[in-house]
């Protein structure tokens, strides 16, 4: 009885903060973004005049501000909505699927989650994306850093955005 106590105690105390841990999952509304059009502007600056505005319009409409993110993690899957586009599902324990923008373009998916960080990362031939939440201790603010890389650009656009419950 006296080891049953012994092991239980430490395992109800280990349970309970788990419970209290800040979680990833919920409504994000933006708080406030880097300036992305200067972002893009310094990523295609150094590319020639015929390619520059190509570029510059792709990655405009690619990479909004989201005003909203929507993130749902359990052991079935990660799904993250941005605004009103499509949720996004995703393989639990990081393994990458299949999944196809609205826009048509085919990538394959996936996202890490540990505590308190969640990388998300999208890859086809034109290059990839990486979305590296990272959540506040005390959970109230989510900070999601974007990375892209193509062999098409000379150096990687990236950006932040930090989000509020």
């Amino acid at each position: 009885m006296r080891a049953a106590r012994l092991f239980l105690v430490p395992v109800l105390a280990a349970l309970s903060l788990a419970a209290q841990e800040p979680s990833l999952s919920g409504t994000w509304t933006t708080t406030k973004a880097d300036d992305v059009a200067t972002a893009i502007e310094g990523v295609v600056a150094d590319m020639n005049f015929i390619k520059r505005p190509i570029a510059r319009k792709k990655l405009t409409r690619l990479n909004p501000v989201y005003k909203k993110a929507v993130i749902a993690i359990s052991d079935t899957g990660v799904f993250v909505k941005f605004d009103e586009r499509d949720a996004i599902p995703m393989l639990p324990g990081g393994k990458p699927g299949p999944w196809t923008r609205e826009d048509g373009d085919k990538f394959m998916v996936a996202a890490q989650v540990t505590p308190g960080q969640m990388i998300q990362t999208f890859k086809n031939d034109e290059g990839e994306r990486t979305n590296v939440f990272k959540l506040s201790p005390d959970g109230k603010t989510l900070v999601m850093s974007a990375t892209i890389k193509s062999p098409q650009l000379s150096k990687p656009l990236t950006y932040s955005i930090t989000f509020g419950r």
